[in-house]
């Protein structure tokens, strides 16, 4: 047992809009009690206001490596791979960063040996994984929030940019009102996850107009 913990989870896989995060946290043991203290709760459970602050007070005693996949990086990569690939393989470059550590995951895969076969191919042997394993161990809570706080970070940036769209995700009401309107959808389709399964959802609800339903088939 390695004296450095280290927990592995995302935030933004279910919406259509905006990126994919994914981030890895490390401590030492010898930081445990706090990393209880400050990482009790996932990040699901918990305001944005009270997100910032946690995530502050874990940095002074975590360290934190993530990656953003845009939306458009994503449609690009599952050209090629899965979702799950995808999430496996950006998990194995953080591990590799990371150095010796005992590392958790919040598994993405029903199935434990199917992720293990996913990790193996992407040069990952030495880890464990559990389904909600942000609930059940600090470090990965901790993960969980930093990954949340980050992609909320670049939510706040688009929609800087663009327009109030919601949450992003298929069922909030401000994200369809936006998908639905032909002219905030030309503005938000660099955002715009085209692969998304949930996005098939969308469609069929008709928030697409004719134009751009027809233009997405003709790319199937």
């Amino acid at each position: 047992m390695g004296n450095v913990i280290a927990g592995i989870d995302e935030a933004g896989r279910g919406p259509v809009l905006g990126p994919l995060v994914i981030c890895c946290a490390t401590c030492s043991r010898d930081d445990t009690k706090l990393l209880r203290k400050f990482a009790s709760k996932d990040s699901k459970q918990l305001t944005p206001n009270q997100r910032d602050e946690l995530f502050a007070e874990l940095k002074k005693f975590c360290t934190f490596k993530f990656t953003e996949i845009t939306a458009s990086e994503l449609n690009h990569l599952m050209d090629k791979m899965s979702l799950n690939d995808i999430e496996a393989k950006a998990m194995a470059d953080l591990i590799k960063k990371s150095g010796d550590c005992d590392v958790m995951i919040d598994m993405p895969d029903r199935y434990s040996w199917t992720f293990r076969k996913r990790m193996e191919k992407f040069g990952v042997k030495r880890f464990e994984a559990e389904h909600k394993a942000d609930e059940k161990h600090p470090i990965v809570a901790a993960a969980s929030i930093c990954a949340k706080v980050m992609r909320d970070k670049k939510i706040a940036e688009i929609k800087a940019s663009t327009m109030d769209f919601g949450s992003g995700y298929p069922s909030d009401p401000k994200t369809r009102a936006a998908l639905r309107d032909k002219e905030t959808l030309a503005i938000l389709k660099p955002y715009i996850r085209d692969k998304w399964k949930t996005l098939e959802t969308v469609k069929q609800r008709k928030l697409f107009d004719h134009e751009h339903n027809s233009l997405q088939e003709s790319k199937q």
